[in-house]
Order: C-alpha cells, then sequence, then structure tokens
C-alpha cells in the first residue's frame, strides 16, 4: 500500500535495482538492467554507481554489476535485528521427523520469500535462503499470510495485472471473485484457522500453512499426505509457531 505522502521514486527505483542485483544469478550490465525494469540506462547507471559508493554493489572485471560486501552486511545485521530466524530454526527442525518439507516464509507484494525451506535427508543448513519467490496466491504460506489482511488491501494489491516486480516470476492473473477465487479460498482459511493448498508444479503435494500471530511470517510443511493427517499435521505446526512467537 502506497504511503499518504508522495513516496520518493528514487529511492522506490534504487531499491529495484539491489533487489534484481540480489535476485540475479549472474552479473548484469546496467543496460541489461535498465530493460528488465523499464528504466532509462542512464539513470540506473547513477544508481548502480551510488549503490557501489556504499557497498551494496560492485563491479567485476566485464564492468558488469553484483551484489557487494555490503548487502551481507545488512543481511545479518537484519537476522539480528528481527531475531526470528534464529529464534525459528530449532523449532522447525523437530518437524523433521514427519519426513515432510518444512518451510517459513514472509509475504513481498504478490509473492511469498522463503527464508528457510527444508527438505527430507537434507541438512539443517541447507533450508536457508534457497528458493527463488513464489506466487503468494498459490502457497499454502501464501494464503495464509493473505487471509490476515482485510479485503480491500487485498483487492488493491492485485487490482493491476502489470504492477509486478520484474524479479518475480511470470504468472497468470489471479482471479479474486468466484467461487474458486482467492477471496473465497482466504475467507475459508480465516474460518479454519489454517491454509491448504495444493502445490502447482507437482499435483500430489500438499502445503499446510499457518501464519505466526506476532510476526509477519508464516510457516507450514508439504508433501504427500492425506486428509486424515492434516488435523495431527495442524496440531504440530501450530505448537512449533507457539515456539518461535514463545
Amino acid at each position: 500500500m502506497k504511503p499518504a505522502a508522495q513516496p520518493n521514486q528514487s529511492l522506490i527505483d534504487g531499491l529495484a535495482c539491489l533487489q534484481a542485483l540480489a535476485s540475479h544469478a549472474q552479473p548484469i550490465g546496467s543496460r541489461e538492467l535498465g530493460r528488465m525494469l523499464g528504466l532509462e540506462p542512464t539513470r540506473v547507471n547513477r544508481l548502480l554507481k551510488t549503490l557501489a559508493f556504499v557497498g551494496l554493489a560492485q563491479q567485476n572485471d566485464q564492468r558488469k554489476y553484483l551484489p557487494g560486501p555490503a548487502i551481507h552486511v545488512l543481511a545479518a545485521q537484519s537476522m539480528r535485528g528481527s531475531g526470528l530466524i534464529r529464534r525459528a530454526l530449532g523449532p522447525l527442525e523437530s518437524l523433521f521427523d514427519l519426513d515432510l518439507q518444512v518451510a517459513m516464509g514472509v509475504l513481498w507484494e504478490d509473492q511469498v520469500c522463503y527464508l528457510y525451506h527444508h527438505s527430507p535427508g537434507e541438512s539443517a543448513s541447507q533450508g536457508l535462503g534457497r528458493e527463488p519467490l513464489y506466487p503468494a496466491a498459490s502457497s499454502g504460506l501464501g494464503q495464509a499470510l493473505l487471509a490476515t489482511w482485510p479485503e480491500e488491501s487485498i483487492r488493491e494489491l492485485y487490482a493491476d495485472a502489470s504492477r509486478r516486480h520484474p524479479v518475480a516470476p511470470p504468472r497468470e492473473p489471479v482471479a479474486l471473485d468466484g467461487e474458486a477465487g482467492l477471496l473465497t479460498q482466504l475467507a475459508q482459511v480465516r474460518e479454519q484457522g489454517f491454509a491448504l493448498t495444493w502445490t502447482l508444479e507437482s499435483g500430489d503435494f500438499r502445503t499446510l500453512g499457518v501464519a505466526l500471530k506476532n510476526d509477519q511470517a508464516a510457516i507450514g510443511v508439504a508433501g504427500k499426505f492425506s486428509d486424515r493427517e492434516v488435523s495431527g499435521l495442524r496440531r504440530r505446526v501450530e505448537e512449533v509457531a507457539a515456539l518461535i512467537e514463545g
């Protein structure tokens, strides 16, 4: 949602450049980044030079840009400041015995950013920061978080189908109304107290997601499980949510 005062467009564009750098798998030139963000190359070049000046970006031998060392400092400071990941790791590991994927994520616009995503058989540390952005409307964690929003905020979020950040994956517009619409699904999530979704890429995988009450984040488990297992899984996930917030 936009602030009441006029937002600072230079700051918005600078953060968009930083986000694109952090999300891009390879170093990228200013012209290519400008095309990606829909910004003038000269403007992008100035913003990148500013980010490089403060250490948030750097250039390689080919004069392409990539994240700078200060971005790791910022990440470490944010993790220490919020304390969420430090509080969550131990409780999340207690769900490994379920032999399901275990995840924690936050909303970023209409996408879920997974802070943690662990699959059975992996070490606990492999779950940190490994998954790309995922559409919130199709995510169990995303629906659990969107269900905490009022309807008008959700409509505003999805009002402009073209308002999608360039680093987010492309997808079809989301239907809000109707029996199968997102708002109907979110009403059900509010009523039952958790989200239950099918994973688009794997028809036999489901996700059960629960929003944390005191943090703007959600946790959940995903994999193959039957309807009769749902209540037990919900109880386990809610117990872990309480531990994280405890």
